[in-house]
């Protein structure tokens, strides 16, 4: 169904508006173009966007990340707004009617309804959820190119054995149900393909405290192939999982309404109790076992020699890509030689210039500016390896032209991380405090940004985990041994964007906690303002590029040595 017909849909029928989302059936933050429904209506991909279809308009609801390059792509009759700035129910209040609208309840969360909706209900606004999507049958991605995998012993965080007794002895309730695909992954130590740039199985997880197999709810079929899950699970699909409460003697369930869809819980409402779990997996998940760390760190060997290999591959212009796109594909080929590559982890952010500026810029084909000319390339990128998931932002020069803004914000962004690697917190520091002190600290210089600071990543998992998250707002505190990452940036609109990110990993000792960086990647010396730099700082620098010299010399070949002791380190 096309918009026009969406709005003929709501004149006929006398519906004020119909509310949808990006989200999959498992409100992944990421998911398959083909499963997003704005995507599919407008050719606008995000992770979080939201479009409100009046008869006449089109409002859309996005955060920070994507607001100017929605400002850019959508034209008449599209308002837009930044959801930290103006939410859907203070847009729809501001109306000053009785509305009434629809929504898919299969695409949005138990939490984020409940939240809404009472909202609207004080403000006489009344939203409805359908079972059925106005212009989409659509809810599952082609399990037919999946290839599900069972991750190797030696890699694995904790057996699954130890995984279920630890969800056991917290359940409140006969069993939880988990519909979050990270966590149903993390807690299996299974992997599947079928998502975009994903790891994770699409599927979701019951575990009873009575002695049955675990459930494990999906349309894939070949998870079956697996003899370590098949034999060890009931595998039902969605239809069959509902059924199995119908005659099943359950009263009382619980499930994390955060990850869980609508449409499911009001399926199970009807059959049994369902109450919010306190179970927290995201926590469980983000702090790394020592086993997980040793191999994640492998795999950042890994991806450090990819990057390096690009840096010095461009800066020699031996690489023929003419424009974003291209660099970007060029990227993920040098990536995927690597050992234990499986796929990005997400899509590359491949920018120049201007195009930097726009936080989550997507470099298509057809749109792609030349790399004739430019500054500046910001490229954002990240593998998952068998051993872990990378994720890493690096800024590169290419031109001659005057420099002297970029230089600025480059070099303070540079020193703040140099400041939080050499801070000493206090153990169970919150990460709020982290986002914090990197803010206060740029701000005496005039530097802001809207995004959060960082985010958890993945055991060749999700590039963005739930724990822990470093923003004002973030609750979270950190434990030893969580994983993240801390991204500081600057942007100037039609100008140009500076970020620079690392993956941190924390380390508590003697009750002091501090901030371990595991990324190999070299920083762009020719854009540090070394009169802005402190003796100590250059020092921090050198020792830095150093360590990545001496971590990965034995798989460089001669001109890459040389290339990286001449411009790299003697440049210092």
């Amino acid at each position: 169904m096309k918009p026009q017909l969406i709005n003929k849909f709501l004149k006929d029928n006398k519906i004020d508006f119909y509310l949808i989302t990006n989200n999959d059936l498992h409100l992944n933050e990421s998911t398959n173009l083909d499963l997003k429904d704005i995507y599919k209506l407008f050719r606008f991909d995000c992770t979080r966007g939201y479009i409100l279809f009046f008869i006449n308009k089109y409002v859309f609801f996005t955060d920070s990340r994507y607001t100017l390059a929605a400002k850019k792509f959508f034209k008449n009759n599209f308002e837009i707004y930044d959801l930290s700035e103006t939410s859907i129910e203070e847009y729809l209040i501001s109306q000053n009617k009785n509305l009434s609208g629809i929504l898919d309840s299969k695409l949005i969360s138990v939490k984020e309804f409940r939240e809404m909706n009472s909202k609207l209900e004080r403000n006489k606004i009344t939203i409805h959820p359908q079972s059925k999507n106005l212009f989409s049958k659509n809810y599952y991605p082609n399990f037919n190119i999946s290839y599900p995998l069972s991750m190797p012993k030696f890699l694995t965080p904790r057996p699954f054995t130890k995984n279920l007794k630890w969800i056991k002895s917290k359940l409140k309730s006969d069993g939880i149900l988990i519909w979050n695909n990270a966590h149903v992954s993390y807690l299996l130590n299974l992997r599947s393909f079928e998502l975009w740039n994903s790891t994770k199985p699409f599927a979701g997880l019951f575990i009873s405290k009575k002695k049955i197999k675990p459930i494990l709810i999906t349309n894939n079929l070949n998870l079956k192939k697996i003899a370590k899950i098949s034999n060890g699970f009931n595998i039902f699909n969605e239809v069959q999982f509902i059924k199995f409460f119908k005659v099943s003697k359950y009263k009382n369930i619980e499930t994390s309404y955060e990850f869980l869809n609508l449409n499911m819980y009001m399926k199970l409402s009807k059959l049994l109790n369902l109450s919010e779990s306190n179970i927290n997996i995201s926590k469980y998940m983000g702090k790394k076992t020592s086993n997980e760390i040793k191999n994640i760190e492998s795999c950042h060997l890994e991806d450090g020699l990819a990057i390096l290999k690009f840096i010095i591959q461009l800066k020699q212009k031996k690489i023929c890509a003419k424009n974003e796109y291209e660099l970007a594909e060029c990227l993920y080929n040098i990536r995927k030689e690597g050992i234990n590559f499986f796929r990005n982890s997400f899509d590359y952010i491949s920018a120049f210039d201007s195009n930097a500026a726009i936080v989550h810029y997507k470099p298509l084909p057809a749109n792609s500016l030349s790399i004739k000319n430019r500054k500046i390339l910001l490229i954002d990128s990240g593998g998952h390896y068998l051993e872990g998931t990378t994720d890493i932002t690096r800024v590169i020069k290419l031109g001659l032209k005057n420099y002297t803004k970029i230089k600025y914000a480059y070099t303070y962004l540079l020193k703040s991380l140099i400041k939080i690697e050499n801070k000493i917190f206090p153990k169970n520091v919150k990460s709020s405090e982290i986002d914090l002190f990197i803010r206060n600290y740029l701000s005496k210089f005039k530097i802001f940004y809207s995004h959060g600071t960082g985010h958890g990543v993945g055991n060749f998992g999700d590039v963005h985990e739930k724990y822990p998250i470093i923003s004002p707002r973030s609750k979270d505190n950190l434990s030893n041994n969580n994983l993240f990452s801390i991204e500081p940036g600057y942007y100037v609109e039609g100008q140009f964007g500076i970020r620079i990110e690392n993956l941190y990993v924390s380390k508590i000792t003697n009750n002091n906690l501090k901030l371990m960086n595991i990324t190999l990647a070299p920083y762009e010396l020719s854009l540090v303002d070394w009169k802005l730099i402190t003796s100590q700082e250059r020092k921090y620098i050198k020792s830095y590029h150093q360590k990545i010299y001496d971590t990965l010399r034995p798989r460089l070949s001669s001109d890459y040595k040389y290339f990286f002791i001449k411009y790299l380190i003697n440049k210092i």
